[in-house]
């Protein structure tokens, strides 16, 4: 029975591990902001698409202050 280099051979297991935990921690990171920034433009369209509504009528003539 020898020693064998397995994935911890010569080095690289341990960067190959810390590359791989960064590239998780970056996926966890850009998914969270992917979905906080989702969410907020979509109520952003509605407001706007709201105010945007009542600017029309006003400008018609329709409804006052």
């Amino acid at each position: 029975m020898g020693y064998r280099y397995g994935m911890m051979g010569y080095g690289w297991g341990w960067l190959m591990m810390i590359c791989l935990i960064v590239l998780t921690i970056l996926a966890v990171i850009v998914l969270i902001r992917y979905l906080q920034f989702s969410g907020k433009e979509n109520y952003r369209a509605v407001e706007n698409n709201a105010l945007n509504i009542l600017n029309e009528r006003y400008a018609r003539g329709e409804i006052t202050e």
